[in-house]
């Protein structure tokens, strides 16, 4: 990997913690609607090496953590990871499951995950942040390759011009299938914040690509299991 690809890399977490201000801690906190409902916050922290220790430079080393903060106090959410699209386009996430934070790069945590029943998946970059929740009744795979298929339920929030006081959150609820398409896709959004000029570019941007973009994230999570967890 040459370095101009890892600084632009290592940019992502940047433009999402922004210029908002610091608490106490050092730590900046994004404003975020979550699956239950709830507004809560979310802040990324950078790995500390000691002078002797080469940065993580590979991709099955996390490259950092993320934490989540909610009424009922702060959870650390687990170790970022880079993962890359179709155009070759670096984002950050976190998979989880069982209580643990699991890496998508080590088979031994791909199995766990595969046999789970529930596995939460957090994405950031693109300006958006997203957590996806996958739901099977028995281990996730083997219901995403019968007819059981596996439920997901999941929150993205944009962010116009990279505001920490307004977003549009689309609430996506889909059962997947492996060997069949979707037959009905819940999706609603709701918008969050009170600068009038944001709200209306919001509500515009949303009305015009809202469930095209709905669509394209359903896409993307499927590939989760595709070419990931159920690979």
């Amino acid at each position: 990997m040459n370095i101009v690809k890892w600084a632009k890399m290592s940019l992502i977490l940047t433009a999402l913690c922004g210029c908002s201000r610091a608490d106490h801690d050092g730590l900046e906190w994004r404003p975020y609607k979550d699956i239950d409902g709830q507004v809560k916050k979310m802040a990324f922290a950078r790995r500390v090496y000691s002078s002797n220790t080469q940065r993580a430079k590979t991709l099955d080393q996390p490259q950092g953590e993320a934490i989540s903060q909610s009424l009922g106090g702060r959870e650390r959410l687990g170790d970022l990871y880079y993962l890359f699209d179709t155009k070759k386009n670096a984002a950050a996430a976190i998979f989880r499951a069982q209580g643990k934070s699991l890496s998508p790069y080590a088979a031994q945590d791909v199995k766990q995950m595969a046999e789970s029943r529930t596995v939460d998946f957090y994405e950031f970059g693109k300006f958006r942040l997203t957590h996806a929740r996958f739901a099977g009744k028995n281990a996730l795979c083997r219901d995403f390759k019968s007819k059981t298929g596996v439920d997901l339920l999941m929150t993205t929030n944009y962010y116009p011009r990279n505001s920490f006081t307004d977003f549009y959150t689309g609430l996506i609820n889909v059962n997947l299938r492996h060997d069949e398409a979707p037959k009905e896709i819940g999706y609603t959004p709701s918008f969050t914040g009170s600068d009038a000029a944001l709200q209306g570019e919001l509500k515009a941007d949303e009305a015009k690509r809202g469930k095209n973009i709905a669509l394209l994230n359903i896409q993307e999570k499927a590939s989760i299991l595709f070419n990931i967890i159920c690979k």
